[in-house]
């Protein structure tokens, strides 16, 4: 139990520097570079949190297990809006800006292609990989090209050394390794307590996937980046449904097994990605309100999922 307990907190104390150290390196980035805080956080703090992801579902492909892979993507998406967007809007109240509302319908476009090829037919092909790749490929152009201010000259007068370009790629280790420390940490714990297998999974490692998209918004949210936070998580479903799915798809074609499950599931994160929209778009602001409203959605999804 103690070697156990120690790989916990290592991995929590690893996500907890690899955050930190992430969201500081990126916003001072943002803020030399003139570039839009929601791009950073979207294109090189979302996109690197959603690493763990494409392994686990690239290897559950190569393994000819579809379902898992498509099911990993799916809860994946539905944690980042419901749990991360909700905790952080419990936390502080996100503004979404101009800029930031934007690029938000992107990460809502891209979840709602890989539902409809999911729901169509129940099976990915390899031509509908293709085309979420290339949807990818769109996406992160878009992001791009979204117009954003230059810099002041106090911002490019304003420090960044060496050092901090380094710490965007360190903390990123650091942050995913200290997850998978963590999740190993705690699943061993259960273990030992002779919890169900079946629980852990549904809890412990379920929400694992997602504790690097977590400790980057609650970091965000501490240093005063919101829209860093929020970028990470656009950004995450982005990659999620369009890359990591598209890469699926390619190397075996497949989807979910079983009756209704790829409706619900489908349904469950289409109405997630729906409702985060409809309260992102109400006054440009996420209220605390609204952040519990996500999560109570999220709590509500998960049961009916695992009931069909």
């Amino acid at each position: 139990m103690i070697v156990e307990i120690l790989m916990a907190v290592g991995g929590l104390a690893l996500l907890l520097w690899g955050s930190e150290s992430m969201v500081s390196s990126s916003a001072r980035l943002a803020e030399r570079r003139g570039i839009s805080p929601i791009v950073v956080g979207a294109l090189i703090l979302g996109f690197g949190t959603s690493l763990p992801e494409l392994v686990v579902s690239s290897t559950a492909a190569i393994r000819d297990d579809v379902s898992l892979a498509v099911g990993n993507i799916v809860g994946s998406n539905m944690a980042n809006l419901g749990l991360v967007l909700g905790v952080s809007a419990l936390i502080t109240p996100i503004a979404v800006d101009s800029s930031t509302w934007r690029r938000v319908p992107t990460s809502s476009l891209a979840a709602g292609l890989f539902a409809l090829f999911m729901l169509t037919g129940g099976r990915l092909e390899r031509w509908e990989g293709g085309i979420l790749l290339a949807g990818f490929a769109v996406a992160t152009w878009l992001y791009l090209q979204v117009g954003d201010s230059p810099p002041s000259a106090d911002e490019q007068a304003a420090p960044f050394t060496r050092w901090e370009v380094w710490k965007i790629p360190l903390g990123l280790a650091a942050t995913l390794g200290g997850a998978q420390l963590a999740v190993e940490g705690f699943r061993g714990i259960a273990e030992r307590l002779g919890w169900d297998s079946g629980f852990v999974g549904v809890s412990l490692v379920a929400v694992g996937t997602s504790l690097p998209e977590l400790f980057i918004a609650l970091a965000g949210m501490r240093q005063g980046q919101p829209l860093l936070s929020l970028g990470n998580i656009l950004g995450s479903n982005v990659f999620n449904s369009l890359a990591v799915i598209g890469l699926v798809v390619l190397i075996r074609p497949g989807g979910y097994t079983g009756g209704g499950i790829p409706w619900v599931a489908g349904g469950s994160m289409l109405g997630i990605v729906a409702l985060s929209w409809v309260l992102l778009a109400t006054g440009r602001r996420l209220s605390r309100l609204e952040g519990a409203l996500l999560l109570a959605a999220y709590a509500a999804a998960l049961p009916i999922m695992q009931i069909y």
